[in-house]
């Protein structure tokens, strides 16, 4: 009995302990937040970002493994060394595509590009299921905030943003919000962000258990990955490329799904981008920068073909509109490799999403590289 006792007030000391170094380690030591995904939500749940200053083993789709981001004191993914000293600035605007979601930094086109331009400061705005009307805002945001000279901004123009426009983002005198605003569930309360703050070391180590935990039970037998969503097979998203307008909205009849696409919703959506890539293409006059547009095919274009609405020739149209100075364009590259490897999509994108392989990541890089800064 007497060792009993003696074994738990040794593991309550243990406790007491841990939990009072781990409140100096968060406090004074490890000063970055800490957090499963870095968002930050304002305006009641209508708005979010990426939070500053923040680390993150971050998982959004759950047939990904985690990948580590880390942000900025302006809420910007980066490398977690870069210290902006040069002179000359880029910026990359856009989605998950531009955020690089499901890869580590150096994975990533703006990572693989920031290894190469030595010269340049690279700042990455993209943030996921972000779209033009966001883009403008997040551009001009960093204009005001930073009062930085911009050589150049990338704009990476997503088959998602037709829908993203359509039906998740408004505006109100210049600041997007989310039509439906966020489940409340994302929320953190107050007790929860004090455990964030005050106990990083736990929850670091939290972290790698889970990330440990969820790599073992991802190994799942092939009968069940068969059943697992397969991107070259379509997509609610992107299906307007290979798909009548009219048929996919559901103008004519009482049996739409849920969450489908809302009557007249592709054509909103194509103007909305229309209007907003217009709109960056000013704002790129106004502060003498070179504006550039970069187009990629989803897994289910390279599969169907764009034989409704070609999403090439609509994107050749936006940089003659925005007067951009160039479109970089991945079509021709991802479709030699479709055409020459059995195993393309594996080769692209990674497993059972749409998101980027470091290969499929490379191409883009590469191709700015040579069409952007090749002398």
């Amino acid at each position: 009995m007497l060792k009993l006792k003696l074994y738990i007030v040794n593991i309550i000391i243990f406790i007491i302990f841990f939990a009072f170094s781990d409140i100096i380690f968060s406090n004074f030591i490890f000063t970055q937040n800490v957090d499963s995904k870095c968002y930050e939500y304002s305006n009641k749940g209508k708005f979010y970002g990426l939070k500053e200053n923040c680390l993150a083993n971050m998982r959004i789709v759950s047939t990904l493994p985690n990948f580590k981001i880390e942000t900025d004191n302006n809420g910007y993914r980066y490398s977690g060394k870069n210290e902006y000293k040069k002179n000359k600035n880029i910026i990359f605007v856009g989605d998950s595509q531009t955020f690089g979601l499901g890869s580590n930094w150096e994975d990533t086109f703006v990572g693989i590009l920031e290894k190469k331009l030595t010269d340049y400061n690279l700042y990455n705005l993209g943030v996921p299921s972000y779209s033009p009307t966001v883009y403008k805002y997040r551009l001009e945001n960093f204009i005001f905030k930073t009062n930085k000279p911009i050589e150049k901004v990338f704009v990476l123009v997503d088959i998602t943003d037709v829908r993203d426009e359509n039906s998740r983002w408004r505006e109100d005198s210049g600041k997007p919000y989310l039509i439906s605003g966020i489940n409340k569930k994302y929320q953190k309360s107050k007790f929860r962000q004090f455990k964030h703050d005050n106990f990083k070391g736990m929850y670091l180590i939290a972290s790698k258990l889970r990330k440990f935990s969820r790599q073992i039970r991802s190994k799942k037998t092939k009968d069940q990955k068969q059943k697992i969503y397969k991107p070259v097979e379509g997509s609610p998203s992107g299906a307007f490329i290979y798909t009548n307008f009219s048929e996919l909205e559901g103008c004519n009849t009482e049996e739409k799904q849920p969450g489908s696409w809302t009557c007249g919703g592709v054509k909103q959506g194509l103007s909305k981008i229309e209007n907003k890539i217009i709109e960056i293409g000013n704002l790129s006059k106004k502060n003498n920068f070179e504006l550039y547009l970069i187009t990629m095919p989803w897994p289910d274009t390279l599969n169907f073909g764009q034989t409704v609405f070609n999403w090439e020739k609509f994107n050749n149209n936006l940089c003659k509109v925005s007067k951009c100075k160039k479109l970089i364009n991945v079509f021709p590259e991802y479709s030699e490799i479709k055409k020459n490897n059995e195993n393309w999509l594996e080769q692209i994108y990674l497993p059972y999403d749409v998101h980027l392989t470091k290969i499929g990541n490379n191409i883009i890089a590469q191709k700015i590289l040579k069409e952007v800064f090749s002398k």
